[in-house]
């Protein structure tokens, strides 16, 4: 979950909050990602094919080292019709790979780690030009989305 206070963000993590990791650059044990000054993600100064570009700016996770892969979680930080949306990104000796877009536009992210698997959980979200009753009803739906083994899904589904 993501919390703005005094102009800092902090990302709550199974309940215990932290400074967010809002970088422009990250190490992983087999090289670096970095945010271009355009705003295009990129893996050792090379952009991902197909492109991964800010809608506002890129955020990225610290590295979580899972068995040969470390694997980074990149927040898309958009306005207020769509505040995020999420990637994986897998890096491993061989390179570095993507996974579609995920996340139903909330900000309001719980990440946990189990194992080899990571999730996301998040309330629905309706923007503003949608009826408060709309807004009311997504906020109380809960959303989870597992990353494993390069891939994520939703209730079992792959997220396309």
């Amino acid at each position: 979950m993501r919390k703005y206070i005094f102009g800092i963000t902090l990302l709550l993590f199974a309940g215990i909050s932290a400074p967010a990791q809002e970088t422009n650059s990250i190490t992983t044990r087999f090289g670096a990602l970095t945010v271009s000054d355009a705003g295009l993600l990129l893996f050792k100064g090379a952009p991902f094919k197909p492109t991964i570009e800010a809608n506002n700016s890129l955020d990225l996770s610290a590295p979580y080292q899972i068995g040969s892969s470390d694997v980074v979680l990149v927040t898309d930080n958009g306005g207020t019709a769509c505040p995020e949306l999420n990637y994986f990104v897998t890096v491993t000796k061989s390179g570095a790979k993507i996974t579609s877009s995920f996340g139903t536009c909330s900000d309001l992210i719980k990440i946990k780690r189990n194992g080899d698997s990571i999730s996301v959980s998040m309330p629905g979200y309706r923007g503003p030009t949608e009826s408060k009753r709309a807004q009311l009803g997504a906020a109380r739906e809960r959303h989870v989305f597992i990353y494993h083994a390069r891939a994520v899904t939703e209730n079992g589904k792959p997220v396309k």
